[in-house]
Order: C-alpha cells, then sequence, then structure tokens
C-alpha cells in the first residue's frame, strides 16, 4: 500500500448563528459583500456560477501570503455541492497555478448554542516545494472564517484587513 500524497486542509471555528444565517452569508453575493468581499455575483444552486472580487488586504505583520486568487483580486467557479444550513462546497475555476487544489467546502453543524463550522480545502500536495502555497491557503481560510465570525456575531466588518482567529474577540469587543 503506498502512502497518500496529498493533504488536506482543515479549520473549524464555532459560531454563535444559525445554520441558516452561517449558509446564506456563505451563498449570498450581497451578504458575501458585507463580510468579506468588494463584489461578488452568486447563483445559489449546484452548478451555479460564482464570481469574488476580494478587497486589497492590508496584512499587519509578514504572515503567509495569500493564495493566487486572492492575492490577483478576483476568483470564479461553480456551486458544486449545496445543501442548504448544512454544505457549501466551491468549486473554483483551474489557473495557471495546479499546485492549489480546486474543492472547498464548509460544513455547517448545530450545536446547542450556534454552530460548528468547518472549512476543508482537500487535496495538497505534500511536497515541500507545496509547504508555502498550503500556509498562504491556510491563513486566507482562517481570514474568512474570521471574518464570517465577526460578521454573524457582532454585525461587523474587517474585510481590508488580514484576521486570525485569535483577532476576533478583541474586535468583538470593540464594536460593541
Amino acid at each position: 500500500m503506498s502512502a497518500t500524497r496529498t493533504r488536506d486542509l482543515r479549520l473549524s471555528l464555532d459560531i454563535d448563528a444559525k445554520a441558516d444565517d452561517i449558509y446564506r452569508a456563505l451563498t449570498s453575493a450581497t451578504r458575501l459583500c458585507r463580510w468579506w468581499l468588494e463584489g461578488a455575483e452568486t447563483d445559489a444552486r449546484n452548478t451555479g456560477r460564482f464570481r469574488m472580487v476580494w478587497p486589497k488586504l492590508r496584512a499587519p505583520d509578514s504572515r503567509q501570503p495569500f493564495p493566487p486568487h486572492v492575492a490577483r483580486g478576483e476568483s470564479e467557479g461553480v456551486f458544486v455541492d449545496l445543501d442548504p444550513g448544512r454544505k457549501v462546497a466551491w468549486l473554483w475555476k483551474a489557473s495557471r497555478r495546479r499546485d492549489i487544489p480546486l474543492l472547498a467546502s464548509f460544513f455547517i453543524r448545530p450545536k446547542r448554542r450556534g454552530c460548528e463550522v468547518t472549512l476543508i480545502h482537500a487535496g495538497f500536495s505534500k511536497s515541500r516545494a507545496a509547504d508555502k502555497r498550503y500556509s498562504g491557503c491556510a491563513a486566507g481560510w482562517e481570514d474568512c472564517l474570521a471574518k464570517l465570525k465577526l460578521y454573524l456575531e457582532a454585525g461587523h466588518s474587517c474585510r481590508a484587513q488580514v484576521l486570525t482567529f485569535a483577532d476576533v474577540p478583541r474586535l468583538k469587543k470593540a464594536a460593541k
């Protein structure tokens, strides 16, 4: 049996919000623009297209670079597995960079209070050459989930800043 040549990026975060609100925040162009994007177009149905435009991000320190689709500021693709209130999956359009997997999925699991949101971006190479890209994508997805949590729990947006999970409590407190 051969060892697998890929690794998955998996991040989870508890968000004090209803599953349907999280789902809409990930599929509605209007809502995506409230907390994360500068511009968006979405056709929220399976095989429906999306287009996302990110604002220029101000990194507060020397964190890893964001993936190419973020650095470029724009990307598109299709929704491939929508299950309202439970799952959102984006299949990104293939780019020149072949080392970034195309499928990213959000799983929404209701809990006693709010939901656990798990992002899985699967299929990264385990090669050392892919480590920087993997780290950049991890930083980009942590930024995404932190912004989603801040928006849904505090109604606050920091679209042009790079966030980590550790930033959220301080920003929620400042938003009150």
